[in-house]
């Protein structure tokens, strides 16, 4: 017991160093912005080659299942093919011109968090796989989010479940279109807002995404569950059931707008032009 008490003795001043050392620490972190972010990258990218290793066991041990999805998964698409065969657009197929508008690059989530009002996905490509920013990011059920940082292996995306995450969405088969928002509470739902009118919308009408530089037009985001009353405002807002499921998130594709940089070179001389 006196040997305990000396030790303690002498270590007291480095256990105190180490005690006031943290708490300095996390006040610089919980005060400073910038300093937040750059602690919060070293460590993610300290961090994900052990949460690569992780997943890839976790991926050796569910392989199984994940086979099994699979085939169900290529069994709808199958059933999808040949029994709507006039509605059938495979992604693949959009071209601009002779060449692709859209190009997909498979990529595994290794990170997902659903927890938090901001949300992101840790995926494994990054800048040297040709993954930039602003590229949208879809698993085989429906939208996931869009790449916000990249570094050499990894890249971040903004979740669907995040407070600033927003795209254009359609009902399909109507001409009914709005913005789609989560609105924080359920990560298995969220809202199609500023809807002028609703006609023929029906609950588990599917929505999808409209054209755009991100996603392909009609890629499945969700189900219509519910039609909420005219809101202060005048507008309408739908209840979607989202179709990926974040909780499980494993396989995705990273899409690469194919002719980006020649409409940003356009857009930039417009607003120069301006």
């Amino acid at each position: 017991m006196r040997s305990l008490y000396i030790f303690l003795t002498r270590m007291m001043p480095v256990l105190l160093f180490l005690l006031l050392g943290g708490i300095c620490i996390y006040c610089i972190y919980k005060t400073d912005g910038y300093r937040q972010w750059a602690l919060n990258s070293l460590i993610r990218e300290v961090t994900y080659p052990v949460l690569k290793l992780q997943m890839e066991w976790e991926e050796w041990i569910r392989i199984g299942d994940e086979n099994q999805r699979l085939l169900s998964q290529n069994r709808n698409l199958l059933m999808l093919a040949f029994n709507h065969k006039r509605e059938f657009n495979p992604i693949e197929n959009i071209y601009y011109g002779d060449s692709l508008l859209f190009s997909y690059h498979p990529a595994k989530a290794i990170e997902t968090t659903i927890n938090k009002q901001n949300n992101y996905v840790v995926l494994d490509k990054g800048y040297a796989d040709g993954i930039r920013t602003n590229m949208g990011v879809i698993s085989s059920e429906g939208v996931v989010g869009i790449i916000k940082e990249v570094s050499p292996n990894f890249s971040i995306a903004l979740s669907l479940l995040h407070s600033q995450f927003n795209i254009f969405a359609r009902v399909k088969n109507t001409d009914v279109s709005g913005i789609l928002t989560w609105n924080g509470i359920n990560i298995q739902y969220a809202q199609m807002n500023n809807l002028a009118h609703i006609e023929n919308v029906k609950v588990s009408d599917t929505v999808i995404t409209q054209h755009s530089l991100v996603f392909p037009p009609g890629y499945p985001i969700g189900i219509v569950t519910s039609i909420y009353p005219k809101t202060t405002g005048g507008y309408f807002v739908l209840n979607i059931k989202l179709l990926t499921p974040f909780e499980k998130l494993g396989n995705v594709y990273i899409i690469e707008q194919n002719y980006s940089e020649e409409l940003n070179n356009l857009m930039e001389r417009i607003h120069t032009n301006e």
